[in-house]
């Protein structure tokens, strides 16, 4: 997970910084004027940050209102001195994702952006179901037609990312950054790859054979449900006519009493 910093007091964004550091958050430090300056040249998608979290700064509403002004996707993340209801409402008015009160603890940091980028996304619970796969995004191990699957911690940290982007591909830079973060003394090189084999297999016999990971070849990994464990479409409901009304003709026109 990367993140930019906008705090321009240097002894917070240290403390700050350790914190995201804790929480295996790959950060950058701007001012706001640098962000804006970054904003400018590259657009909201050449920032490639996951996560704004925004210090002391001057008029921190207009700051955010100007980030999604500028189309920017990125969870904002607004950390004020002292607790002020108004304050927060008014930056969740401009488009803050969430508000916190310094001092911050890590794990609170990066529970409260994964949230907000898992709403980006569509998912609204910590549960993604996937074929005959329950993956839970809480830290309990999936579910595999009711059955717990169990995994090691780096086995379940890796499915997580790939559920997190079920049917998008993944690239394996990504998924080693979002599970190893700044901690990782793994070489990048193969480390992923062993990871998904062990994945594959105790996948494959938890669902009698299903391969679930796919490589997609020069860009990553992609996790969707393979075509015969994919949910069938639910069926069309029957046009339903009111009693009395004659039902529409292929060629539209108004409804007529009948009679």
């Amino acid at each position: 997970m990367r993140a930019v910093l906008v705090e321009p007091n240097p002894l917070i964004a240290d403390a700050l910084g350790r914190q995201l550091g804790m929480g295996k958050i790959r950060y950058d430090r701007q001012d706001w004027a640098g962000l804006e300056e970054l904003l400018q040249q590259q657009g909201a998608e050449g920032l490639g940050y996951d996560a704004i979290v925004l210090g002391s700064v001057d008029d921190p509403a207009r700051c955010v209102a100007a980030l999604r002004a500028h189309q920017v996707g990125a969870a904002i993340l607004c950390l004020l001195d002292r607790r002020c209801v108004a304050t927060t409402v008014e930056l969740l008015h401009a488009g803050a994702d969430d508000v916190l009160v310094k001092p911050v603890v890590s794990a609170e940091v990066r529970a409260r952006i994964e949230v907000a980028r898992r709403r980006s996304r569509g998912l609204l619970s910590n549960a993604v179901r996937v074929g005959q796969l329950t993956v839970f995004l809480d830290g309990r191990d999936p579910e595999v037609a009711g059955e717990r699957l169990r995994l090691s911690q780096r086995e379940h940290a890796i499915l997580g990312v790939l559920a997190d982007h079920h049917r998008r591909v993944v690239s394996k830079e990504h998924i080693y950054d979002e599970v190893y973060g700044l901690s990782g003394a793994d070489p990048l090189d193969k480390v992923i790859d062993v990871y998904i084999c062990k994945l594959r297999k105790k996948i494959a016999e938890a669902t009698g054979g299903a391969r679930y990971i796919e490589t997609v070849y020069g860009r990553g990994y992609k996790f969707e449900a393979p075509p015969e464990h994919e949910d069938p479409a639910p069926a069309r409901p029957a046009r339903r006519v009111l009693p009395g009304y004659a039902a529409f003709g292929r060629g539209g026109g108004e409804a007529r009493l009948a009679g």
